[in-house]
């Protein structure tokens, strides 16, 4: 008899191995109404879609389009927004597991990311750029003068895979925040960078002179629709998303987030620059003293 009970806890235990582990942990409608909050997952490194700045206290705050988005769904449902930044990468795997209830991200559908969650009707359309070195940016002309050179991605995203599959002699180079890739390029360390293009412009004007958008050079069936992604077959949750991004998309509130948001990362930069600029003269003027 111990042997036989023994035998079925194993069993037991092996069922619930491969249970997926979103059926196990990812929270339905109603569980989220009950907790009293929405956690969105999002990697705050891509402005204008999130990124963070100090509010008036000083505190880390992350904002964006994406952020704004999530702001709709959570007041929707009638919930607080619990906002959690982590690299691009762990999204996915975090939304499976339930540790997050979605994420927004500036995420593209893809049919290989569709086999492991829902991806909601699409919010917003773009292409992906390279950017070079300023002064480079005549050098190519189309996408083959870019096969067998270093180019920067960010890990875990489409222009991994575009880059990896339609440059199959190019040395890919994966990294976890856009920021990086910024530097990986101003430091001679990568060739080029391939990234969002609304993300583009905010990177390249706030490196003016240093790096440059090669225009007009593009993979085939360049466009990338954007969408939240939820866990598989979470069907109310996946209604009310769905719901709240269409009604955004066709009142025209999407287009006023991403207005907000690039006037928004302009002024941050601006900011940047002047205390960029008064350091620069009180250590001068310390100089001067001395």
């Amino acid at each position: 008899m111990k042997k036989m009970m023994t035998k079925l806890a194993v069993i037991f235990a092996l069922i619930l191995m491969v249970v997926p582990m979103n059926l196990a942990s990812a929270k339905t409608l109603e569980q989220i109404k009950e907790e009293g909050k929405l956690v969105v997952g999002t990697s705050a490194d891509y402005p204008p879609f999130e990124w963070v700045i100090l509010d008036e206290n000083g505190d880390s705050k992350i904002v964006g389009i994406d952020v704004d988005i999530a702001q709709l769904i959570a007041d929707e449902i009638g919930v607080e927004l619990v906002m959690e930044d982590m690299p691009f990468d762990s999204l996915i795997p975090s939304v499976i597991s339930g540790r997050i209830d979605m994420t927004i991200a500036g995420m593209t559908y893809t049919e290989e990311r569709a086999k492991q969650i829902d991806f909601s009707e699409q919010y917003h359309q773009s292409v992906s750029n390279f950017v070079v070195l300023a002064g480079e940016e005549g050098k190519y002309t189309k996408v083959e003068d870019f096969d067998g050179l270093k180019i920067g991605v960010q890990k875990g995203t489409v222009q991994e895979q575009m880059v990896t599959e339609n440059l199959p002699n190019a040395e890919v180079v994966s990294m976890q925040k856009t920021g990086l890739l910024i530097e990986a390029l101003k430091t001679n360390k990568v060739d080029a960078i391939f990234i969002d293009d609304i993300v583009t412009i905010e990177f390249v004007a706030v490196n003016e002179g240093q790096i440059a958008v090669v225009a007009d050079v593009v993979f085939e069936n360049p466009e990338q629709g954007k969408a939240v992604a939820l866990a598989k077959d979470n069907k109310e949750l996946l209604e009310l998303v769905n719901k709240v991004v269409l009604e955004a998309v066709e009142s025209g509130k999407i287009t006023e987030f991403i207005e907000a948001n690039v006037s928004l990362q302009a002024s941050s930069n601006e900011e940047s620059d002047e205390e960029g600029s008064d350091e620069e003269t009180a250590e001068e003027s310390e100089e001067d003293s001395e």
